[in-house]
């Protein structure tokens, strides 16, 4: 097992003797090249969006629009079996029953004890002043 620790190491040292960093230039033109292509893919997704956008716009306001000089298409009459459709009963309505008790109401209400502060125009007005 220490033979493949050995060999792991002899390679590693290889590799590390044999690797050269990329010059300054390299890597501001492929910094440069990155940018540009990063802007142009921009560019086509902003494009693609815009004219997504126009289509829908323009789709949106002549489907609104009938033409005045094409009539509209008549409506067949079903071809099936008249049926009428079954009686409803009307809906029972809820009949007020008074209970002597008031009703909740939907929100909150400060109880006759403290009063409540109320925001004042001016921030730098007393309360109760």
């Amino acid at each position: 097992m220490s033979d493949l620790g050995d060999e792991l190491q002899r390679i590693a040292s290889e590799a590390a003797q044999e690797a050269r960093p990329l010059p300054a230039a390299q890597v501001m033109r492929l910094g440069a090249r990155r940018r540009r292509r990063r802007a142009a893919r921009n560019a086509v997704a902003a494009a693609a969006v815009a004219g997504a956008i126009a289509t829908g716009v323009l789709a949106g306001s002549s489907a609104g629009h009938s033409d005045p000089q094409r009539p509209a298409s008549p409506v067949a009459p079903p071809t099936g079996p008249a049926t009428t459709p079954a009686a409803r009963s009307p809906a029972p309505t809820p009949t007020p029953t008074s209970t002597g008790q008031p009703t909740p109401s939907p929100s909150p209400s400060p109880s006759g004890g403290t009063p409540v502060p109320t925001p004042s125009s001016t921030p730098w007005a007393l309360p109760g002043s």
